[in-house]
């Protein structure tokens, strides 16, 4: 047998967006306010020191950062490159196994598991909430349940978490909730995912700098759970993986007492709001975003071309397609109003056929 290239790879491709020069670049969900000005502080008072030497081996600033900032003991958080990070170490710490998950749901948490030795289980988005205990399974596996959702942006109760985890823990499985965006559909001090986490022994809230805060380009994120799920992800995550000045800016965002955080999650809200009813108002349909971006669903045999005539607008929104009709539309990130009325504009020029 050949042990190169891995067969269960031949699925796989790279990740490659578009980042070419475009007037409003809506297709990442990234902050679109810029960066947390702590972190910016950090950053610019980097030097030598922080390039020539090793960081810490597992971030321990950011996490003592997270720990104090939940009030919660370092031994019960994790760190790695981004959300993304965090659970690929999760999964690499687990056995091959199934992975169940929400679909439309976020594209990379399936490769993911492929890339780890997993398979990708898909639950219909609308079978998966009518029935949280059949979503979570009978059997041992990595379960990965996202709120609220990506693409489609809508919230899940925490009620539905609760009667995942309790059926999760009871059958050996591995518990994700990704708060990614979080921080648009909850208020700051909000614990309660953290708290689900902490309740359980198998069970991890993954969290990202690369949203609210804006820190997309530092790869920043963590996790939290019990002390013991937290060692193993350690293990599979390896260590160095976060740099320090990484980390030193992370840390000095979330213990920041500047208001830009709260100011930009409050101005993202309004627009959200405002751009959802906009888009209503023209016809279009849109899930009630509990995210910092909107989700617009189109036929997907018109996806590609309204993607190409938005470009053409000076807009970049990123198309999503599936089996089901809420698996089928445009994502766009929510930012400044400037951004939201290119948007708008562009979608009436695609409609009257004038692009």
């Amino acid at each position: 047998m050949d042990i190169y290239p891995r067969t269960d790879y031949r699925g796989l491709d790279r990740y490659l967006p578009d980042r070419s020069p475009i007037a409003a670049d809506l297709s990442d969900n990234r902050n679109l306010w810029g960066a947390h000005p702590a972190a910016l502080e950090v950053l610019a008072g980097a030097g030598t020191t922080e390039a020539s030497e090793y960081p810490g081996s597992y971030s321990a600033r950011l996490v003592d950062a997270v720990a104090g900032e939940l009030g919660i003991h370092p031994a019960s958080v994790t760190t790695g490159a981004g959300g993304t990070g965090v659970l690929d170490a999760l999964m690499r710490a687990v056995a091959p196994t199934t992975m169940r998950y929400l679909d439309p749901g976020w594209p990379a948490a399936g490769m993911l598991a492929v890339m780890n030795g997993h398979r990708p289980v898909p639950v219909e988005w609308s079978v998966g909430l009518d029935d949280p205990v059949g979503f979570a399974g009978s059997e041992p596996a990595i379960v990965f349940a996202p709120n609220p959702g990506n693409p489609t942006a809508e919230a899940i109760p925490d009620e539905w978490m609760r009667a995942v985890q309790e059926r999760t823990e009871a059958v050996g499985s591995i518990l994700i909730i990704d708060e990614a965006y979080g921080e648009y559909n909850r208020d700051l001090d909000d614990t309660t995912p953290f708290d689900m986490a902490l309740a359980g022994e198998r069970t991890i809230c993954v969290k990202t700098l690369s949203k609210a805060y804006g820190l997309a380009g530092l790869r920043a994120g963590y996790g939290v759970g019990s002390p013991s799920l937290m060692l193993e992800v350690d293990k599979g995550r390896g260590p160095f993986v976060v740099s320090g000045v990484t980390s030193a800016a992370a840390a000095a965002a979330i213990s920041s007492e500047s208001l830009w955080l709260e100011d930009t999650i409050a101005e993202t809200l309004v627009n959200r709001e405002r751009v959802q009813a906009s888009l209503r108002h023209r016809g279009y349909e849109v899930p009630t975003s509990a995210a910092n971006f909107v989700f617009i669903l189109r036929p997907e045999d018109e996806l590609d071309d309204m993607t190409r005539r938005l470009e053409r607008c000076g807009v970049r929104v990123r198309p999503f397609r599936g089996p089901t009709k809420l698996a089928n539309g445009l994502r766009a990130t929510v930012g400044p109003w400037d951004r939201m009325q290119r948007l708008l504009d562009g979608l009436d020029l695609v409609a009257a056929g004038a692009v």
